[in-house]
């Protein structure tokens, strides 16, 4: 038997016809007597969007367009993973906005050119992205054929990202059994906008539809050995700001090295023509405080910040100490380049005790705002 062995397996509830919005996609995975590997899960389909505003042909040259810091992780709206020993250890609500938060964290408008970005359908510019969404359509009288876009992602889940201090970043399958994997397909309007997307029902419909999803991994032998393994989970924490003056108070049921938010007007959320991913700017942001109690000392920490170049610095470090990221001043201009974080430089129990942030701004009732929290976990197995 190989040491080293690609596992691809088919979704348990598989439609030939593909899955649209608001699908479940579930898939079981089982390796029996053997390890997986960290870092190795990957999502990989077709896609077809199809809009009758656009005369239902994604190849003509309407204007259907990807987030292209996100990619093709716009398609899914969740991600569950469960395995047999413990039960659900991860449950990532409004994923795709979790991707773009940290993409715009991490990621460079030079490192979408790099192969791993392209197969997930990222792209340094708009433009790009819906070239991509496209396919291909080749008229070629010796080679003529129209096929689907198609994407490789690698997921930000637990599975991708658990690791042990001895090296052995691998899950045996005594220790797990099975492990289910379920993805939720996000809404069109959540996923795709452009001129050429329907706002209402009234003046057309949009679709996507995903065919051939399969999802891949690498496992090797048992070697009998076991490592405990740090697994970081992802906890949503959505709110709307309706005022001028915010007090969002959370409870999160988990230890917590940090948080990270972002923010969108809800006038743009799903309206067809604008982002759904953007990472829009607060109006009049003058003030903006984090305050929480410390559970190492039992000690209230308060961090108060009053200007963008720090909340930006803030909101970067709350995803990794990386100075490699697309969230600048100059996409702020823009507006759609801003967040804001905090790391808390340790492990936090924030079951013990609510977390609260504070903001002083422009928002009113007239024109509100949705704020998505993402508190990074951490959990053991």
């Amino acid at each position: 038997m190989s040491n080293l062995i690609y596992h691809i397996v088919t979704p348990e509830n598989d439609n030939p016809n593909g899955f649209q919005e608001f699908d479940m996609i579930d898939f079981v995975l089982n390796y029996p007597d053997r390890k997986l590997l960290s870092n190795t899960v990957r999502l990989v389909g077709d896609v077809l969007v199809t809009s009758t505003k656009a005369n239902n042909n994604v190849f003509a040259t309407n204007n259907i367009y990807l987030d292209n810091l996100t990619g093709a992780h716009s398609f899914f709206d969740s991600i569950q993973t469960s395995i047999d020993s413990v039960g659900q250890i991860e449950n990532i609500l409004e994923y795709s906005k979790y991707v773009k938060a940290k993409a715009l964290a991490t990621t460079s408008p030079s490192d979408l050119f790099k192969a791993s970005a392209v197969c997930e359908m990222k792209a340094p510019n708009l433009s790009w992205s819906r070239v991509t969404l496209k396919g291909v359509n080749a008229t070629r009288a010796d080679d003529a054929r129209t096929d689907n876009a198609n994407f490789s992602i690698k997921p930000d889940i637990c599975l991708n990202s658990m690791f042990s201090e001895t090296g052995d970043n691998s899950l045996s399958y005594r220790k797990s059994g099975q492990i289910r994997v379920s993805v939720r397909v996000n809404r069109g309007l959540s996923a795709v906008f452009g001129p050429s997307v329907p706002e209402t029902s009234a003046i057309g419909s949009l679709t996507i539809t995903l065919t051939n999803v399969r999802l891949h991994f690498q496992s090797i032998l048992d070697d009998g050995q076991d490592s405990v393994l740090t697994m970081p989970n992802i906890i949503n924490v959505k709110s709307t700001i309706q005022s001028s003056f915010a007090n969002i108070n959370c409870a999160v049921p988990a230890i917590c090295r940090g948080v990270t938010a972002t923010f969108i007007e809800q006038s743009k959320e799903n309206s067809g023509l604008s982002n759904p991913l953007a990472c829009n700017n607060v109006p009049q942001l003058s003030k903006l405080q984090f305050i929480y109690n410390n559970t190492i000392n039992n000690s209230l920490v308060s961090y108060q910040i009053t200007d963008y170049p720090e909340m930006l610095e803030r909101f970067k470090d709350s995803v990794s100490l990386s100075r490699h990221s697309s969230a600048s001043l100059l996409n702020v201009k823009h507006n759609n380049g801003f967040g804001i974080g905090l790391s808390f430089g340790g492990l936090m129990d924030l079951s013990r005790s609510r977390f609260n942030i504070q903001m002083t701004s422009a928002i009113s009732n007239v024109s509100p705002f949705t704020i998505n929290m993402f508190f990074h976990g951490v959990q053991t197995l």
